[in-house]
């Protein structure tokens, strides 16, 4: 409902209306829409004299979205090459319609519209009389372009920060509004639930949009041009109940062929973290040179680069072991650190290096051991001459060979024990040299994380068939809860069921209705306000037509 003064409120109550309007234009070069929108009245010291266009302005339609009206300029003060006033109707001029009755001082009276021009006006003029006729149309905050247009990043909010503080940053940094421009709450009474939280690549208009749906609200601008919203839950207490005497002039069931939506499905983001798991798979891998020189190895192997990837349920699986060579030297074992990494060990057996050094040192030691000779013996008959005689008479009877024994000496064996002994160690060192190398293992898990699940609350018509479904879906990370979620798709259910059966009223021009209000006409049933409009003319109680649709409730 729009606020009204007591002494307007008498007036229209009493019934004897002398209504009044007038319509005021802003060069856009002297002041913004945003200055005038914080001024408490249209002629706030604070803001420039505007031009009253009232006396040139004719066939005045009005709506809560669009102002309209024909211009009719005899002198051409508005034309826009040669006029002097004609930057009032240029791009961007700033309008307002303002209406209250001839017997109210103007500060009782109401803003019904504020808008700004797109483009540029068109003008005709008259052959024979020169004057210049335009048709203006001015349009409200809401069709702004560069609220719908561009995107934008916000900061980030943490967990616990109340959604009404990132709606009043996006509306004073992106959208250029200041406090005295908004009619919403600064506490939405809901919090972020995630431990970051930020509106990315979305527009102006989208972001306030999502913040306000957690609260079941939808933002919209009013008359003065200040940024409020509509009330989706259709289960709060009339706004105004119309009088007996307040005869509804026509009531009109438009048709409606769309097919209603019978089913929201609401997607959100957990507000607890849940662990997830991912397919059994290979972590990492690992390989190592090792052998009689190095009583132990330790590896360390990370599930990633960034030390952060979580593993759960870790084996080793050994692709070359330190035992594939002649002799078993070493033990591989594998444990679980933690989440992030694991461990593998490659212990030698200290048999290992002891034989290896007790090797080396009968190696050299058996290289001072002597060898051993083994000799062969042999004989030799030579012959020998000598003279022979009689013994006793000095008397030789010749040459007699006589053939003597004489040892000769011969070739024999040598027997080398101490190469034997070194060839013996060379050949454990060898042995022990050959059964050591490279090693090669991989680690096989379970990675896992912690993550907000998408979850999902769905609202729909009790007894509904699946092949009858139209479901309308709602994806929003910042509700944290199913008990939110599910008030959010009761809301929007019964709201979009309301949408199917659009009514049309026309009353006796009610100045205190807004777009929202459910207003309870006489013979009982609810209507929700969701469009205004009126013909304005000097003289005449205007006519309010209200498009709106009948209220359900569950």
């Amino acid at each position: 409902m729009r606020s009204i003064s007591a002494a307007f409120r008498d007036v229209l109550n009493g019934r004897r209306r002398r209504p009044a309007y007038k319509i005021y234009a802003w060069d856009p070069a002297t002041v913004t829409i945003s200055q005038i929108a914080s001024a408490t009245s249209s002629l706030s010291s604070s803001l420039p004299v505007p031009q009253d266009i009232t006396p040139y302005t004719s066939e005045i339609s009005w709506s809560d979205t669009k102002l309209s009206f024909t211009m009719v300029d005899p002198r051409n003060l508005f034309h826009p090459d040669t006029g002097p006033y004609r930057n009032y109707l240029v791009d961007g001029a700033i309008l307002r319609l303002v209406e209250g009755d001839e017997v109210l001082d103007e500060t009782d009276w109401i803003t019904s519209f504020t808008g700004q021009i797109h483009g540029q006006v068109g003008w005709k003029k008259a052959r024979h009389s020169g004057s210049v006729t335009s048709k203006v149309s001015v349009f409200g905050r809401a069709d702004t372009q560069a609220f719908k247009r561009r995107k934008i990043t916000t900061q980030e909010y943490s967990v616990g920060t109340d959604l009404g503080v990132a709606l009043y940053d996006i509306c004073e940094t992106f959208m250029g509004l200041t406090a005295a421009e908004m009619r919403i709450p600064f506490t939405l009474g809901r919090q972020f639930k995630h431990k970051v939280n930020q509106l990315s690549q979305v527009t102006p208009w989208d972001g306030i949009s999502s913040l306000l749906e957690v609260v079941c609200y939808s933002p919209y601008f009013d008359g003065e041009g200040k940024l409020t919203y509509v009330n989706k839950s259709l289960q709060r207490p009339l706004d105004k109940t119309l009088a007996d005497y307040v005869s509804c002039v026509e009531m009109e069931v438009p048709e409606n062929s769309q097919d209603g939506t019978n089913k929201v499905k609401v997607i959100f983001l957990d507000a607890d973290l849940s662990r997830v798991d991912s397919a059994y798979q290979k972590l990492g891998d690992a390989q190592v040179t090792t052998g009689f020189f190095s009583m132990s190895e330790r590896l360390e192997c990370w599930w990633s680069d960034d030390h952060k990837q979580r593993a759960d349920g870790s084996t080793m699986e050994v692709i070359k072991s330190v035992n594939s060579g002649l002799l078993p030297v070493g033990i591989e074992s594998y444990e679980q650190k933690d989440e992030f990494h694991g461990e593998i060990e490659v212990a030698i057996s200290v048999w290992v290096p002891i034989l290896a050094t007790v090797m080396a040192l009968a190696y050299v030691a058996a290289a001072l051991i002597p060898d051993e000779t083994l000799p062969v013996n042999s004989s030799s008959l030579i012959p020998v001459p000598v003279q022979v005689g009689p013994t006793g008479t000095g008397f030789t009877t010749g040459p007699v060979l006589v053939y003597q024994v004489t040892p000769t000496p011969a070739a024999g064996f040598t027997v080398p024990w101490g190469r034997v002994i070194q060839a013996a160690a060379m050949l454990s060192i060898m042995l022990i040299q050959m059964s050591i190398g490279s090693a090669q293992y991989e680690i096989w898990g379970t990675p896992y994380d912690y993550a907000y699940l998408e979850k999902t609350s769905i609202a729909m018509e009790d007894g509904l068939d699946y092949w009858l479904e139209n479901e309308k879906e709602i994806e929003n990370d910042f509700i944290g809860t199913h008990d939110q979620a599910d008030t959010i798709a009761v809301t929007e259910l019964i709201w979009e069921k309301c949408l199917t059966k659009p009514r049309k009223i026309i009353i006796e021009d009610d100045p205190s209705l807004e777009v929202g209000d459910i207003i309870g006409i006489p013979d009982g049933r609810k209507i929700l306000v969701a469009g205004l409009s009126k013909k304005i003319q000097r003289g005449e109680v205007p006519s309010l037509t209200i498009d709106g649709y009948k209220v359900m409730t569950p």
